[in-house]
């Protein structure tokens, strides 16, 4: 869920706690009696009949208060990601510069399938930039670190950057320096996510 998602949802969760809470009468008192199976003896009880009311109230505020820490952990994390970097760098991410994009193709990596087997694997997208003046490899990483944490304050929904290769969930990425470049490696935490990536990193060609 996005950090507005969460926030939504603490809403709802308080809307209907208060809902309960309104229904539920510390006064309201019900005699109950029941007799043991056995000996017959009959015993009366004192009971609230809407204690339930109460009890459900108190969920849903547990609930709020989660979805209200989710939310201030995720921009947390994104204050915390995006610090010192330039407004115009946190909404245009570094893939939209397709100028300065050399090439994308599969991360793949060797996967045991048994003894002395294996087989490849793509598990996201390799994107290289050409030499950009300033740009070194620690930039490009608090810039790909900021644009991590911003998909994830947002869910993951963002339909104005459908070739960035680090909206989709569970992305994770580095800069390493290579003979070619600096080379992000974009890695999914499945295959879905890996197609997702690969996709996108592709598309950044064909501008």
């Amino acid at each position: 869920m996005s950090a507005a998602q969460h926030e939504q949802q603490a809403r709802q969760e308080t809307s209907a706690a208060d809902r309960d809470a309104a229904k539920y009468d510390p006064g309201a008192l019900a005699v109950a009696q029941g007799c043991g199976p056995y000996d017959g003896v009959c015993w009366r009880s004192k009971r609230n009949p809407t204690a339930r009311f109460r009890d459900m109230a108190e969920q849903h505020r547990r609930a709020a208060a989660e979805h209200r820490a989710a939310s201030a952990v995720l921009r947390d994390i994104e204050a915390t990601a995006c610090t010192g970097i330039a407004a115009e760098d946190r909404d245009i991410s570094p893939f939209e510069r397709t100028d300065d994009v050399a090439s994308a193709a599969p991360l793949t990596e060797e996967r045991a399938t048994g003894v002395g087997r294996s087989r490849t694997v793509t598990v996201g997208a390799r994107v290289v930039f050409y030499p950009v003046p300033g740009l070194t490899p620690e930039k490009l990483q608090r810039e790909v670190d900021c644009h991590l944490a911003r998909a994830a304050v947002l869910g993951h929904e963002l339909p104005e950057m459908p070739d960035c290769p680090l909206v989709p969930k569970g992305a994770q990425a580095r800069v390493v320096v290579t003979e070619h470049g600096l080379t992000v490696e974009i890695r999914g935490e499945d295959s879905t996510a890996a197609a997702d990536i690969i996709a996108r990193a592709e598309r950044l060609k064909i501008r």
